[in-house]
């Protein structure tokens, strides 16, 4: 029986044209030695009439380049993907020839991607965590467009029913705490519960940076992906100042013999110019470190009490204080009357916006807990 070569791609997005992006011959020659390959397409192309001034989009440009690169399926569910509206994802679907899954309309998001390669039947199901918008995170909302959601209550049905018709399923979750490489113990309770119930694989993006990854009940879990390639700004010199920002992971999955095996590619982002394949010694030694956090209960535990209460000191506990801080009565009254006109204009008050985003988002709302038990 011949192999069949599957490569994982992370998140991509590039708001300059994709003309200035070079790839290095040997990754492309991985690329072209593969069956299928899969990106996330993380940011929608910006409509011809938008209806807002989306800071989301990318480059017209950007379908052509992954095609041309042999992409040959797009991940389209994640928190992005309705950043311009309906009319920004028809659009980026049209582009993508409807190679997309993991959106569309509620069945169709949750629609398991099966593809026939050499005789082996292959299976895709695509998940986001609770977005700002175009996700179906609600058990009453089932209308319109969005992007499958993680912890529908459908989802474990689904793989269970999928797996009975493909031979090899991979689920690629959206989720997780951004610019942290070590998942929380939710996320990895989740992506386990996968496992469980059919998955052959669990292949995960959203953070930002890759994190680690195991082998569960002799299965693949791998927690983040990191960036493909990933610029959101319209300056192609622009820097990210994140960690491990320009650092990706690419997996290649071989279907031998009935058996899935897993080889793990460091890539690297260069100057927002250039992909290729990143031979340093250093990311190997940082690849080794971040996947012992799961396997070494107690190391992995100090390191992420540490990562949380930065990020809780940083970020979340000033959402929460901005709604527990004492007022004067009658400035507390202004406020009010203030807060109840807004409401009555349609509008939220950007601080009360930041704290629906933080309590809506299961992750993140998972690390507020765990940092407030400390």
């Amino acid at each position: 029986m011949e192999n069949v070569r599957i490569f994982f791609a992370g998140d991509f997005c590039s708001k300059p044209s994709t003309k200035l992006i070079s790839v290095s011959e040997e990754l492309q020659s991985l690329l072209n030695s593969c069956d299928l390959r899969i990106v996330n397409f993380e940011v929608p192309l910006m409509p011809e009439q938008p209806a807002c001034q989306a800071v989301f989009y990318q480059n017209d440009d950007s379908p052509a380049f992954l095609s041309g690169l042999g992409f040959d399926l797009f991940s389209m569910a994640n928190n992005h993907a309705f950043d311009c509206g309906e009319d920004g994802f028809r659009k980026t679907v049209s582009a993508l020839g409807n190679r997309t899954f993991g959106s569309g309309t509620y069945d169709e998001a949750y629609q398991v991607r099966i593809v026939d390669i050499k005789g082996v039947k292959l299976g895709f199901l695509a998940l986001s965590y609770a977005a700002q918008q175009g996700v179906f995170d609600q058990v009453c909302h089932h209308d319109g467009l969005g992007c499958a959601f993680i912890n529908d209550l459908r989802v474990n049905h689904d793989i269970m029913e999928a797996k009975k018709e493909v031979d090899f399923l991979f689920v690629l979750p959206h989720d997780g705490i951004e610019y942290i490489d070590v998942p929380l113990p939710e996320t990895i309770a989740r992506y386990r519960d996968f496992i469980d119930y059919g998955a052959d694989a669990v292949i995960g993006t959203h953070p930002h940076c890759p994190q680690g990854w195991e082998r569960y009940k002799g299965k693949h879990i791998f927690y983040s992906l990191g960036n493909f390639f990933f610029n959101s700004k319209k300056d192609p010199d622009f820097k990210a100042d994140k960690p491990h920002w320009y650092e990706g992971l690419c997996v290649v999955g071989t279907i031998h013999e009935g058996q899935l095996s897993f080889e793990v590619v460091n890539t690297q982002n260069r100057g927002n110019r250039e992909l290729l394949i990143d031979k340093n010694p250093s990311r190997q030694s940082h690849n080794d470190k971040i996947c012992q956090y799961l396997t070494d209960t107690a190391t992995y535990g100090q390191y992420l009490d540490k990562v949380i209460q930065k990020l809780a000191v940083t970020q979340e506990f000033p959402i929460i204080e901005r709604f527990s801080t004492r007022q004067p009565l009658k400035t507390l009254a202004k406020t009010t009357i203030k807060k109840i006109i807004r409401r009555l204009k349609g509008r939220t008050s950007e601080s009360h916006q930041s704290l629906w985003m933080l309590l809506k988002n299961d992750a993140r709302r998972s690390l507020l807990i765990h940092a407030l038990k400390k």
